[in-house]
């Protein structure tokens, strides 16, 4: 079921067209559960023997009359992997697709880790005829743009949870803190709950859902029952994702 050409022609202009629309929103994706010194003021805080005083907030201190400190988060290069559901629903839909608006989600995460430097990987599990598909994570325009086209080309499958599994492989045993971003109708999800749920203590897992236009006949899925510390975010498929996504990312939501 391929994508018509003139949308692939418009993917592959998305970054730059929309890196005037992303601003501010960059720094949504980067604030790491690492503290110390760093470019974000968290709060203030009492002193705690052994603390640095090169960070004691000195006026506060003078007013209170007790040591005030101040915290900070640091920031570090951003891994955002995307995690694409190719169920045969994600393909359908007039005017717009799951997949389709997917893809412009995609395209626009493109395009703000290009302002930042920062990786971009994508994981699309498959089924008994078509092998998953995983690309690790880099930066760059060219690669950015690699993994839209890659993901413009592939078409439908049936995931089970042993086509899950065999996509994230060891993804999330090592290191901490990166961003898994899932797109899914929640058609395809089935068997996925416990193989997130471990990586979620390690790393932001965020499922971004489709809601279809009212439509009676739009099919309901059964929940996924996944884990609370994943984080769900329903939008409209008759929004603009890139304008959702913008703010989102401009409250901290990544």
């Amino acid at each position: 079921m391929p994508l018509p050409a003139r949308f692939l022609a418009r993917l592959r202009r998305l970054p730059l067209r929309l890196r005037g629309r992303l601003g501010g929103g960059t720094e949504g994706l980067h604030p790491s559960k690492i503290k110390g010194a760093g470019l974000t003021f968290v709060e203030n805080r009492p002193y705690v023997p052994g603390d640095d005083p090169r960070f004691i907030n000195w006026p506060l201190t003078a007013r209170t009359g007790e040591p005030i400190m101040k915290r900070f988060e640091s920031s570090r290069d951003l891994v955002l992997w995307l995690v694409v559901d190719p169920s045969p629903s994600m393909f359908l839909g007039d005017p717009v697709s799951p997949l389709r608006w997917a893809m412009e989600l995609c395209g626009a995460a493109f395009a703000t880790l290009q302002a930042t430097g920062d990786r971009l990987g994508l994981i699309v599990p498959g089924d008994g005829r078509t092998p998953a598909l995983r690309i690790a994570p880099k930066r760059g325009r060219i690669h950015g743009l690699r993994i839209l086209e890659t993901l413009a080309e592939r078409g439908p499958s049936i995931p089970t949870e042993a086509a899950w599994r065999e996509a994230l492989g060891h993804w999330g045993e090592h290191g901490k803190g990166h961003r898994l971003w899932l797109f899914s109708n929640g058609a395809g999800l089935r068997g996925l709950a416990p193989l997130l749920k471990p990586l979620a203590t390690r790393h932001r897992v965020v499922w971004f859902q489709p809601e279809p236009l009212e439509d009676p006949r739009a099919m309901a899925w059964p929940s996924p029952e996944f884990s609370p510390a994943i984080e769900r975010q329903r939008w409209n498929l008759d929004e603009d994702p890139v304008v959702k996504l913008n703010a989102w990312l401009r409250a901290g939501g990544a």
